[in-house]
This record gives structure tokens, sequence and C-alpha cells, in this order.
């Protein structure tokens, strides 16, 4: 375990493993998260790979954001800071996202530009495409913004505060989490791990970064994420709809799409076996290199 100091002086916590000198893949997991999230699915990738993972800002080990910036922009402004980091040698790295990961990761393109991204790989991620009524509100006058970003601030800090409170209510709280995230079926050790991460996520850093989340249509930056991207999605995914999805696939410019019956959101960490098997395929195509190379 590392750290590294972002744009604004807010500290990240990372895990690099995996030969030095080798191609890099980087880990960006979903809201609410941490690193942990993605299982086996570094150390699977290590085995050929430079695997840097790190925790959002506010999640994890990592710090709370020094200024209280959790937008779209400051994660993917973490993103870059990663990117051009001595950990990436100089190269062009694949990221991965799951869940707002994706969405970090269409932001990163939009604000930064593909040039030092190979490829990228959405597992069990629509590029945070959904949004609720009233956000951004643009045709809104701006005291009426305010006052609705104020609300919902106040309604997701309650709620992010009462699940850190029933987290002693496990079988409630696996309920909600396995309806959320999961597919029917799916092992009880995934939803107890993501169950431990949500709800011992710090209140104001989960409520700031799902107002983002929320306020961000990730389907309209994708036409900016200019590499090859690969989507690996579960048909009982119930956090990314088919119409979220559709609107995805036609949005990226080099967008393939896999589909897997009866698995859900988290494919981390039900099906890390294929999450690295799929990313490892990617990162041989984007790059051009052979198997017999690594």
């Amino acid at each position: 375990m590392t750290d590294m100091t972002s744009f604004d002086g807010t500290r990240l916590a990372l895990s690099v493993r995996g030969p030095v000198g080798a191609p890099v893949v980087i880990l960006v997991h979903g809201l609410g998260l941490s690193m942990e999230a993605w299982g086996i699915v570094p150390d699977l990738l290590a085995q050929d790979y430079r695997v840097i993972a790190y925790d959002l800002r506010g999640h994890g080990r990592s710090e709370n954001a020094l200024h209280g910036d959790y937008s779209l922009k400051a994660h993917a402004n973490d993103l870059q800071v990663i990117l051009s980091s001595p950990l990436c040698g100089g190269s062009q790295a694949t990221v991965v996202g799951n869940s707002l990961g994706g969405g970090i990761i269409v932001a990163h393109a939009h604000h930064f530009g593909a040039g030092q991204v190979a490829g990228a790989v959405f597992a069990g991620s629509g590029g945070s495409g959904v949004t609720f009524a009233g956000f951004p509100a643009n045709n809104l006058p701006a005291p009426v913004r305010r006052a609705l970003r104020l609300l919902w601030l106040c309604v997701l800090r309650a709620g992010t505060s009462a699940g850190n409170r029933i987290r002693v209510l496990k079988p409630l709280g696996d309920k909600l989490i396995r309806r959320y995230a999961f597919a029917p079926g799916d092992p009880q050790g995934a939803v107890a791990r993501v169950r431990e991460d949500f709800l011992g996520s710090r209140p104001r850093a989960l409520a700031h970064t799902m107002l983002a989340s929320v306020s961000h249509d990730g389907t309209r930056m994708a036409p900016d994420l200019t590499v090859p991207t690969l989507v690996l999605h579960g048909s009982e995914d119930p956090e990314v709809t088919d119409d979220e999805l559709s609107t995805l696939m036609r949005s990226l410019p080099q967008g393939k799409l896999v589909n897997y019956p009866g698995e859900g959101h988290m494919l981390p960490l039900t099906r890390p076996d294929v999450v690295a098997e799929e990313t490892s395929r990617w990162v041989r195509h984007v790059l051009n290199i052979s198997e017999t190379a690594l």
C-alpha cells in the first residue's frame, strides 16, 4: 500500500502490484466502495501487468477531499494525476471502471482527452448515465438550482448517516445491497463485501459524490472516450438499464459489448476470472501484444 498527493493536496491511497515495466492497468472502483471491491481481480492481472488500484477521494483509506470537492471533474483529475505519475512510466494505460468508475473514466476523457489512455473496460458500468429529475436543472434560475442542490445534499447525508447507524442490522443491509447491486443467487460473501464498504462510508463524501454522480450524464461525454472500449454487462444488472446501455454503446466511438446472462452489477466480485481474462485480452488487443510476448 502506498499513497499519492492529488492536484488539490488530497491524499489518495493506492495499491501497486505486478512487474515493473509491464503494461499498466488502472482500476477505478464505484460509489461508496473501495479498492477491496475488486476482489482478486488485481492479483489475477498482476501476473502479467502493472496493476494500480486506488481508493477514490473520501473513500476507503484515501483522505476526504481537502477543499470539499467531490465533483466528477475532481475525480477525473485524480485519475489524471495517476496517469501522469512515474507509476505509469510515461506509457499509456488501460483503465478499468466498475459502476461510477466508468463515469469517472468518461469524465476524464471529456476534461483531459484520451491521449494517456490506450483502452478502457467497463466491468458493470453504464458510464454513469442515470440522472435524477432536476439535475443539472440548467433551465431553472440559479437560486432554485442552489436550493435543489442543498435539499438533495441534506437528504443524501441523512440517508448515508442512517445507513451507518443500521450497520448492525446486517440482514436488512444485505437485502438492500442485494437488490440494488446483485443478481439473484450471487454469493453472500460478495454482498457482505459491498455492504461493509457502502454502509461504512463517510456520509459527507458519499453524499457529495452521489450528488455529483446523479448530476452527471456520462453518456453525453462518452463520445470523448475515443479509445477502444470494452463493456462487460450482466443481463441482471439492476443499476444499468437497457436504455442506458444502448445509449452508451451508440455514444462510444469504438465500443464493444459483451453480455453475461444472469450476472449482476458487481462483476469484479462475482466473476473475477471473467473480468481479469477479458481485461487481459483487451490490453493485448489495444497494445497489439501477442499472448506469447507476455
